[in-house]
């Protein structure tokens, strides 16, 4: 059975009050373990459970900025990829994102320059993201 209307309110009204509404496909699919991103598509208990740890845990809006931060960067890193800025890494025995090559890139060309790829923030890694894939594009045309 899905969530009832009143769950999703309280569960609304929750994020909004302590600024998680840009958050809540994350939250979600945190609690379904990936099947939803969708409020309404939880179930009346994962509903419950949510709503519970969102009104006693105070740290989650730390937790969830920095998954959804870390998302970001390795979207960075796979376009990276993508552009083929990878090298050997000797320790790990794989093809891994040229770093020095990104990081040269963003304290030239990141709208905030001088800054390191996990320096921003979570609000300043969405513009850098769109920024990267726009490059990204460009280069690939």
């Amino acid at each position: 059975m899905e969530a009832t209307k009143q769950q999703l309110k309280v569960f609304h009204a929750i994020l909004a009050k302590r600024g998680l509404m840009d958050m809540k496909p994350i939250i979600v699919s945190d609690e379904s373990s990936g099947r939803t991103e969708h409020a309404s598509q939880l179930t009346v208990h994962e509903m419950a459970a949510l709503i519970k740890r969102l009104q006693v845990n105070h740290e989650l809006r730390f937790d969830t900025v920095k998954t959804a931060e870390n998302r970001m960067r390795r979207r960075i890193l796979s376009l990276c990829y993508s552009l083929g800025w990878t090298r050997y890494d000797e320790q790990k025995r794989m093809q891994t994102a040229d770093m020095e090559r990104l990081e040269a890139w963003l304290q030239k060309y990141g709208y905030l320059h001088k800054k390191k790829l996990n320096d921003y923030a979570y609000n300043e890694l969405v513009k850098l993201v769109t920024q990267f894939e726009m490059f990204t594009k460009s280069e690939l045309q």
